[in-house]
């Protein structure tokens, strides 16, 4: 209901709404004849009939003024509480595991920056990279200790002892292509251009002499481009894993657990999350990350099959060479959440998604996508 609009005017001339609707709509000459005539100066003063009739059209343009405004206010109520309805109905929403491009794309050269737009234009939830420290102290993306495997040229250089500028100017080759190392700097800048959500999972490089160098010139770079909503950290080094999760407790911080061979696994303590080698991972793991309430991401670099299994048991993601694969992959394991009241929820899977511990997990570890 409206409330009532005093009438400064006294009750013979109406109040509030009804003066706006006199005036929108009571014929110019009908107003006129109901002006208290003695209030109307004499006929010869000077400027009378202009002064009168700009006061009149003054008059008008505040009431109209007055008018829109409270229609569009009216307009404005109704369509929030249209809204508030809608999002009173049930909302669906889709959970599925992670797809993490290995090393970005391998469409392009491994840990370039051409491999990392490529893992977002193809679909990746993150792109997973290596980043070391060189001589200047600068965080730059590159997976080797040293540059034989991948110069152009042959030169086995640590690029521990290359400055960022001899790092730079160095070209690197693979699959018939050339690229030059970026710096985790670039990296980002990369990631943050290709769309607005691809993620970067930064594996540091590092044993624990250098953990604590390398854990802050990360963090300032990820904190000067205010990147660290989309990016998550780990290492097989320990130092590094602590260091990072003292530095900042809110960013996500786990550990690679897996190295190659078969060696005994140890399980971390206050990670967000394990990344391990698909072939190490079976049901017993996924119980104690199901107890312990860790997402563990399964590394199968081109072996799908492998993926398919290990999400199959219950991963939450997976780390495969080819971004479209394993997002591919991952949208096959995806399933639907229905919330109707708070704390009402039901999960509908597809026929090949994971078994309802998995679901469970998931639910509680994913951010829940789109609707």
């Amino acid at each position: 209901m409206m409330a009532k609009m005093d009438n400064p005017q006294g009750p013979e001339h109406g109040g509030g709404f009804r003066n706006i609707v006199d005036f929108l709509f009571v014929p110019h000459t009908a107003r006129n004849r109901a002006l208290d005539v003695s209030a109307v100066p004499p006929a010869n003063a000077p400027g009378t009939v202009h002064t009168q009739s700009l006061r009149r059209w003054l008059a008008q343009i505040v009431v109209l003024v007055l008018a829109l405004a409270l229609i569009t206010g009216m307009a404005t109520a109704a369509a929030v509480r249209v809204r508030r309805k809608e999002q009173d109905g049930p909302i669906d929403w889709q959970v599925r595991p992670l797809a993490i491009a290995h090393r970005g794309d391998d469409s392009a050269p491994e840990n370039s920056l051409h491999a990392i737009t490529n893992a977002g234009a193809n679909g990746a939830d993150y792109a997973e990279i290596d980043v070391r420290l060189d001589a200047d102290g600068t965080p730059v993306v590159f997976h080797d200790r040293s540059t034989g495997r991948l110069a152009a040229d042959g030169r086995n250089v640590s690029v521990g002892i290359l400055s960022t500028r001899e790092l730079q100017h160095l070209t690197m080759r693979q699959n018939g292509e050339d690229f030059h190392v970026p710096t985790l700097e670039q990296a980002v800048m990369a990631a943050q251009h290709v769309n607005d959500h691809l993620g970067l999972l930064l594996d540091m490089k590092t044993g624990s002499v250098h953990a604590p160098k390398l854990t802050r010139a990360i963090s300032r770079v990820i904190e000067r481009n205010n990147f660290s909503d989309r990016a998550m950290f780990m290492s097989t080094n320990d130092d590094a894993v602590e260091f990072m999760r003292k530095l900042h407790p809110g960013w996500t911080v786990g550990k690679c657990v897996s190295p190659a061979g078969h060696p005994e696994v140890g399980w971390p303590r206050g990670v967000s999350f394990v990344v391990m080698r698909g072939n190490r991972l079976d049901q017993a793991v996924l119980d104690r990350a199901n107890r312990s309430n860790i997402p563990v991401y399964a590394g199968v670099s081109g072996d799908y099959n492998e993926g398919r299994r290990c999400l199959k048991l219950g991963a939450d993601g997976v780390l495969g060479a080819s971004a479209k694969s394993v997002r591919r992959l991952a949208r096959r394991f995806a399933f639907t959440v229905r919330q109707g009241r708070p704390g009402d929820m039901a999960a509908s899977r597809a026929s090949d998604g994971p078994h309802d511990g998995a679901i469970a997990r998931l639910q509680r570890n994913r951010p829940m996508a789109g609707h």
